[in-house]
């Protein structure tokens, strides 16, 4: 069995066993799909434990599918693909749908001005979620979780966090998840229901882009341990704050296991 192949299967039993995760039509399809994504593996004596995808919708990079065997978790393995994630969002141009080679101005390399790097980052990245571990995590990675509001976009009839988001995108992220709604009703349908149910549940948490370069609370934190510095300081406990917002939703469904996922 190869590396992608067993991957492939991995992925496919995930999506099986946890209806918040996208619906898929079988190891075959993920195996085909794998190589034309962007995505974070984390594997434990060869065998795949975590695993995420980073998906452009308009100018936006979403970080979706995130998920970690249940034999794995508690171990901060979604800490990683949190962080591998923006690493990734800041650093790679074609995700951006960039190119590789910077941009050059002529008139300013002929007068001695040199070459201007290029701006990777175009977009904030996003992330949705209803699980108070991936928000945990999320918020440890340096993303914002967007409070509801009223806005105009939605003449002020309804709270929404995504009407936060420049049009563009939301256009997108509807299209997006029209499309798949579509592929579920012919895939899984039982999958519609669940999402009925839980669609007001699901949050979206946010890394902007003017915050690309500043790096994850949570490896602020790590760093200050091992010098052994005394205390947390405050600008990295309110960045913990918002870990917990459901977990006054989840005890009221004890006993109902939720994956670590995007939130469709």
């Amino acid at each position: 069995m190869t590396t992608d192949t067993g991957l492939a299967e991995w992925l496919y039993s995930m999506l099986e066993a946890h209806p918040d995760l996208r619906t898929s039509r079988s190891a075959e399809a993920e195996a085909k799909r794998l190589p034309k994504m962007a995505k974070m593996v984390i594997h434990e004596d060869g065998m795949p434990i975590g695993y995420a995808e980073l998906r452009r919708v308009g100018r936006a990079i979403e970080l979706a599918t995130v998920v970690v065997d249940p034999a794995h978790r508690g171990r901060g393995h979604c800490h990683t693909l949190v962080q591998s994630g923006w690493e990734r969002w800041r650093q790679d141009p074609i995700l951006h749908g960039r190119s590789v080679m910077p941009e050059v101005d002529l008139s300013k390399v002929m007068s001695g001005g040199g070459v201007e790097e290029i701006n990777v980052v175009r977009g904030p990245l996003i992330s949705f979620t209803r699980d108070a571990a991936m928000a945990a995590a999320l918020v440890a990675g340096g993303f914002e979780l967007i409070p509801r509001s009223r806005r105009w976009s939605r003449l002020w009839l309804w709270r929404s966090d995504v009407a936060s988001l420049p049009l563009r995108i939301q256009l997108m992220l509807a299209i997006d998840r029209i499309l798949r709604t579509i592929g579920m009703l012919f895939r899984k349908p039982s999958k519609l229901t669940h999402y009925a149910k839980h669609a007001r549940d699901y949050r979206l948490f946010i890394r902007h882009v003017e915050s690309a370069e500043v790096p994850p609370p949570r490896i602020t934190l790590l760093r200050r341990e091992s010098e052994k510095a005394e205390g947390v300081a405050a600008d990295v406990v309110k960045h913990f704050s918002a870990a917990g917002f459901t977990m006054a939703q989840n005890n009221d469904e004890a006993g109902e296991h939720i994956a670590w996922d995007e939130g469709e």
